[in-house]
């Protein structure tokens, strides 16, 4: 297989007042060469930490407690991320250079007090060895491709003169100017508009489609996945419960939650009437759950299995994986078809 990153029984965890939040609670999946892996979920189901994980950028108190992040750099060099010291040389220079992100917020992670054009060279003087003029002119250039009009104003202006979509495509321009292998975008396009949010989108397919590299896309919008993703991590509660290809997930959708989630896409043929909804809300984290974290939500639940028994992955072939009991694991003796049985009763 030509992963790129292999993700692999992560444990991030936070200790507070409250106790121990286990933000990311076991969860295994793999990043391809070239590819674009979509992660979905609701809130709190820990999507933006296992990414902040993956670039060793976990804050006190928070910290990754167990399992490992293997980045293959080359065919011949594997490096555990979770093992390199956050701040280290080795860290701190595939952070930004070879793995690369872009947040929620661009305002929020460009400096008020710097102009643009000082922040976009800066990035590139720190992994690249090349002059302050080549970097300015690399930094102008990436502007440029990114879309951006009148760039050499651009990089001129501080991010309070540029409108959200603009102040965005500088983020994307900072995050590619060092050509990572990976990208990974924390719902990059959530306080923009539509029509900001579809050229957003079309700019990263294509500079994907141009640079070859990876692509880590974090949403809770079904619809852009469907759109971006070539395979599918889905969420919850700091676990992974179901993973496979863009195809699989939309198809043929195994797990009660993902069923759920796509039950609650809004269609054009259901416009008068009520949005499908999932009852109740993602549990406490600072709870331990025995069970599948699921159960209380499940309309498929059977109680006394679903909640003592942890569900084992499941493959169900060409890499089409699901954690739940009614496709094995709760005991030999009970199939699946009378797990199914049981359900509806």
């Amino acid at each position: 297989m030509d992963y790129l990153v292999e993700v692999k029984d992560l444990h991030t965890y936070f200790y507070v007042v409250e106790g121990e939040a286990r933000a990311v609670d076991g969860a295994s999946f793999a990043i391809r060469r070239g590819q674009v892996l979509g992660v979905v979920g609701e809130s709190g189901c820990g999507k933006s930490v296992t990414a902040r994980s993956i670039l060793n950028m976990v804050r006190p108190p928070g910290k990754i407690v167990a399992g490992e992040i293997i980045y293959h750099r080359t065919p011949e060099e594997s490096i555990n991320l979770a093992a390199l010291p956050p701040m280290g040389r080795e860290m701190r220079a595939i952070r930004g250079g070879e793995i690369a992100m872009i947040f929620q917020e661009p305002r929020a992670s460009l400096s008020p007090v710097h102009s643009i054009g000082d922040q976009v060279t800066e990035n590139i003087l720190l992994h690249q060895q090349v002059s302050r003029a080549e970097a300015e002119r690399r930094g102008l250039e990436m502007l440029r491709q990114v879309g951006l009009p009148k760039p050499e104003q651009i990089m001129r202006s501080y991010p309070h003169q540029l409108s959200g979509g603009m102040c965005q495509r500088v983020m994307i321009a900072m995050a590619l100017s060092c050509h990572p292998r990976l990208l990974i975008a924390d719902e990059p396009t959530t306080a923009l508009d539509v029509t900001t949010e579809a050229q957003i989108l079309e700019l990263m397919q294509a500079l994907q489609a141009d640079y070859g590299m990876s692509i880590m896309f974090i949403t809770h919008n079904l619809g852009v996945v469907a759109e971006m993703a070539d395979e599918v991590v889905v969420m919850y509660l700091g676990r992974v419960v179901e993973k496979g290809t863009v195809i699989d997930i939309f198809d043929n959708p195994k797990h009660p939650y993902t069923r759920a989630l796509l039950e609650s896409l809004p269609r054009i043929e259901q416009a008068k009437e009520w949005l499908a909804t999932i009852p109740g809300i993602v549990p406490d984290p600072y709870k331990v759950h025995p069970g599948c974290p699921f159960f209380a939500r499940c309309s498929e639940r059977m109680p006394g299995v679903c909640d003592t028994i942890a569900p084992p992955p499941v493959d169900l072939g060409d890499g089409h994986e699901v954690r739940c009991l009614l496709y094995g694991g709760a005991e030999e003796a009970i199939s699946p078809e009378a797990i199914r049985t049981s359900a509806g009763d």
